[in-house]
């Protein structure tokens, strides 16, 4: 399936680019001793971490018009992550081609550093500071289900000066989506910000029995942070995220009778 997309962008300020430790050609790269990345539970250059990761800051999810993780997966060579049987039901990250039939794919995911579950297909982009895709055994690190990678994600801090953007994206099959977000200073310390996104994508098969559509996706996010810094050696760092996915039924299980 193929779909045509038409995006309009407002935004008030411009992000850094960065790029992967794995060598992709197909997207947008800067300078490989600028990247940062937390892999090892601490901040690192990516040169400098023994571990093969691909990494893709918010510039450069920007540049290269990354909509969620199915495309993080097309850009990251063995990994594996798509759509294509429900956004609930095909959540199975797969890296280097290690996973089992049943349960999990021997890939978790993180937030901030925090084990996540549920699908990462509706994943709200636009809140995220930088995701790290890390291949090969993590479980030292990283615990149980982590021996074939992990997926490490790091979500944006509230701005020391006001900001925001607006996103709108429109395309065939009904599909529509808008984002948003707003950070910057509350009081001298505390500063926050509010990110949120909201699809639809109406069904692009066809159920062959009565002629229905199939494959309908809805989703909805909200997300908030605070960060207090009252001195340079502490700082308070507190985030909330809603989300609510209501897709249809994978078309692997609407058949002929």
């Amino acid at each position: 399936v193929t779909e045509a997309t038409i995006g309009l962008l407002l935004d008030a300020n411009s992000e850094a680019l960065a790029q992967s430790s794995s060598g992709d050609t197909r997207v947008k790269k800067e300078r490989m001793d600028e990247i940062v990345v937390t892999a090892r539970k601490r901040e690192e250059n990516i040169q400098d971490v023994p571990l093969a990761i691909s990494a893709f800051t918010s510039g450069m999810i920007e540049d290269n018009g990354i909509r969620d993780m199915v495309d993080v997966a097309k850009l990251t060579a063995g990994f594996s992550l798509d759509d294509e049987f429900g956004r609930v039901n095909s959540d199975r990250p797969v890296i280097r081609g290690q996973s089992t039939i049943l349960g999990s794919s021997g890939v978790s995911t993180f937030v901030d550093g925090i084990l996540i579950s549920g699908s990462l297909l509706d994943y709200d982009i636009n809140d995220v500071e930088r995701i790290e895709v890390l291949k090969g055994p993590q479980s030292a690190l990283y615990g149980r289900n982590t021996y074939s990678g992990a997926v490490n994600i790091v979500t944006k801090s509230p701005a020391g000066d006001a900001s925001g953007n607006i996103k709108v994206d429109a395309g065939n099959f009904g599909r529509f989506e808008v984002r948003g977000a707003v950070r910057g200073p509350i009081t001298d310390n505390l500063s926050g910000n509010i990110s949120g996104r909201h699809y639809t994508r109406g069904g692009t098969f066809t159920n062959a029995y009565d002629g229905s559509k199939v494959g309908q996706q809805k989703s909805s996010s909200l997300s908030g942070t605070l960060f207090y810094e009252p001195q340079d050696d502490l700082s308070v760092r507190a985030r909330l995220r809603w989300s609510n996915l209501n897709d249809d039924q994978p078309r692997l299980f609407v058949t002929d009778p």
